[in-house]
């Protein structure tokens, strides 16, 4: 009797063991190893399972997660075949020195198919790849390989911050930017059907290349994205917001121009334009476009539609502020003009507005404005956090408010300081308001009044017109006055990077400071390249002076197709806007600097997030809020 019944129960056992690897076939097993030294670049092998998560969890991250849109592969489950790809770190440039090869078998604590350079070390000498790597190579059939500067494989981070640019197998060799050391990559497989499908949405521009707009009068109508004031001049008022011009170049100007104007628009004040002085890269230093150095002075209406701006506002002359309340308020020094030089100084006018007014420190990257009081703010349905991450909260107290005057004194802080009475900012979050609706009126103020004078516009459109509205593409490419050198690069890069998103031949716009019209002569081997010399011409009968070249190219630039910055660069920054004023057929935001793959799974990570502190980005709610 117990022989049978263990007879029988063996039977059962086999029997059931039989059903089950009829049920779930064994699969590939989760051993396998990456495959050794670099694959060919047209081998296929079939994906190994991915290994299981570490069983601890990974420094800063509270626990192990289960990697993103990827499924463990268990039981019969057929998998996914990826090419083999690798990338190869080198501790060197030009992919010399010790190497370290990533297979994109890799999984990370938050990611598959992805690396973290943090916490990794070299195998042969034990260094930190972190901070010891300066080149790459990516290897394989259709391989992309994003770069990131945050370790998202490892730590969790919001939203998609911290894109960097991408690369591809093509590419060989490339030194990576050690001002921008990336520390996270994440695989991507090249997708020519989703290339394709991306180019094909944007057959409705080709009306643009088939009938360009090549009418000045129709060009001009379409980029003057203001009306026409109806209203008479804006009285001034008996309350001031005075201001000093930004040390730095016109688009610093700029934007400390448009700060003063906000705090004069809340506050219901007169704004006080400075007396004109000598503009840094306009008037004196080392300028490259538009004249030489001479010492001149210039002024707010030179480049801004004053009247326009005082059919809007109340607005008035330093000059006009001193003879109107030198009495009441004991102004003891006019508003002279100096030379250019000497002004880059203090002068008795800045001085004694410092004396007797004081200044509000309120750097848009270090203090917000919050309207019409800190706690009506924070308590409305119109806050928005990430907008006040890691800045001051200021207000317009009673006590401030109950001034005649209120100052902004930009570079000229008590003994010498710039930092938090410098101005610099995306106007769009300089003041943050409580009620939307408040903050779409200011965003449409700044549509309809605020812009450069007219004369730019008419010019600009005979010049647009010998390449036709939006049927060309439009580059900024900045190489001589930027502080961020590490932005800078070859024009051969600039096309490779770029290429994806262009049609086949399209015509391009470079606006440039480059000096060496040979510099550029790759893009011109594939594409029509116009710059401003090929078009200057067009506009001849109409008088403007050279110190507006800088702004009538960014006018051009609007007027393109498609517009490539240069990443950090303000005069960038403000074609993205006009750009949005105008209507063009593409308003996001690229840049020349990154890779684009013509993947919208892969560039959507180059678009810009919005946050409080990056001067260099122009926040897109300016124009789409209007909408």
């Amino acid at each position: 009797v117990i022989v049978a019944s263990f007879a029988i129960a063996t039977l059962v056992i086999v029997c059931f063991l039989g059903f089950l690897i009829h049920k779930f076939p064994p699969g590939v097993s989760s051993s396998v190893p990456a495959p050794p030294g670099i694959p060919s670049p047209v081998s296929v092998i079939e994906s190994p399972r991915l290994p299981k998560l570490p069983k601890s969890p990974i420094i800063g991250s509270s626990k192990p997660k289960k990697p993103h849109g990827v499924e463990l592969a268990t039981g019969n489950v057929k998998e996914k075949r990826w090419p083999a790809q690798s990338v190869i770190l080198y501790e060197k440039p030009g992919c010399k020195g010790e190497k370290y090869e990533v297979h994109n078998t890799h999984v990370e604590n938050n990611c598959a198919k992805c690396f973290d350079v943090c916490q990794k070390k070299f195998s042969g000498s034990g260094r930190e790849i972190q901070g010891h790597w300066r080149s790459l190579k990516v290897v394989g059939e259709g391989a992309i390989v994003s770069m990131w500067a945050i370790c998202k494989g490892t730590w969790t981070y919001p939203g998609d911050e911290g894109y960097i640019s991408s690369v591809q197998a093509d590419e060989g060799c490339k030194d990576i930017n050690k001002e921008w050391p990336p520390v996270h990559l994440q695989f991507h497989m090249k997708d020519e059907s989703q290339i394709s499908s991306a180019k094909s949405e944007l057959e409705e521009e080709t009306q643009y290349r088939k009938n360009p707009i090549k009418n000045t009068v129709e060009i001009l109508e379409k980029i003057s994205y203001w009306k026409e004031p109806d209203k008479p001049i804006k009285p001034a008022t008996t309350e001031y917001v005075t201001f000093l011009k930004d040390c730095g170049g016109f688009n610093n100007i700029r934007m400390g121009f448009e700060h003063a104007i906000l705090m004069a628009w809340a506050t219901g004040r007169t704004l006080v334009l400075p007396p004109p002085e000598g503009w840094y890269l306009i008037d004196f230093g080392p300028i490259k476009r538009g004249g030489s150095y001479s010492k001149g002075m210039t002024d707010f209406s030179e480049y801004f539609d004053i009247d326009h701006l005082k059919r809007g506002m109340p607005v008035i002359t330093a000059q006009e502020f001193y003879d109107r309340e030198k009495d009441r308020l004991g102004l003891t020094a006019e508003p002279k003009s100096p030379s250019g030089f000497e002004n880059r100084g203090k002068s008795p006018w800045k001085t004694m507005l410092w004396d007797k007014f004081n200044g509000q420190p309120w750097s848009p990257n270090k203090r917000v404005v919050l309207w019409p009081t800190i706690d009506e703010y924070m308590a409305s349905s119109n806050k928005n956090d990430l907008l006040l991450q890691g800045k001051g909260k200021v207000e317009f107290s009673s006590d401030l408010l109950a001034k005649t005057v209120i100052h902004f004194p930009a570079c000229h802080g008590p003994n010498g300081d710039q930092g938090i009475y410098r101005y610099l900012g995306q106007i769009a979050n300089a003041v943050l308001f409580s009620k939307k609706q408040r903050e779409i009126e200011f965003k449409r103020f700044w549509k309809m009044h605020i812009h450069y004078p007219k004369v730019v516009f008419e010019a600009a459109a005979k010049m647009i017109a010998k390449m036709g509205l939006f049927s060309y593409t439009a580059i900024h490419i900045r190489r001589n006055d930027l502080q961020y050198k590490e932005v800078f690069q070859n024009a051969q890069s600039t096309l490779r990077n770029i290429e994806p998103l262009l049609y086949p031949g399209e015509p391009l716009y470079l606006a440039t400071d480059e000096t060496n019209d040979a510099f550029f002569d790759a893009i011109r081997q594939k594409h029509k390249v116009y710059q401003w010399k090929d078009v200057v011409n067009e506009a001849k009968d109409i008088k403007y002076s050279d110190k507006v070249i800088n702004i009538l190219e960014q006018t051009i630039c609007a007027g393109g197709r498609r517009f490539f910055g240069t990443q950090k660069s303000t005069f960038t920054s403000y074609i993205f806007r006009l750009r949005g004023y105008i209507g063009a057929p593409d308003t996001n935001e690229y840049w020349h600097n990154i890779r684009y793959t013509g993947m919208p799974s892969v560039d959507k990570f180059a678009k810009p997030k919005v946050t409080g502190h990056n001067y260099m980005m122009e926040d897109p709610g300016m124009w789409e809020d209007l909408k």
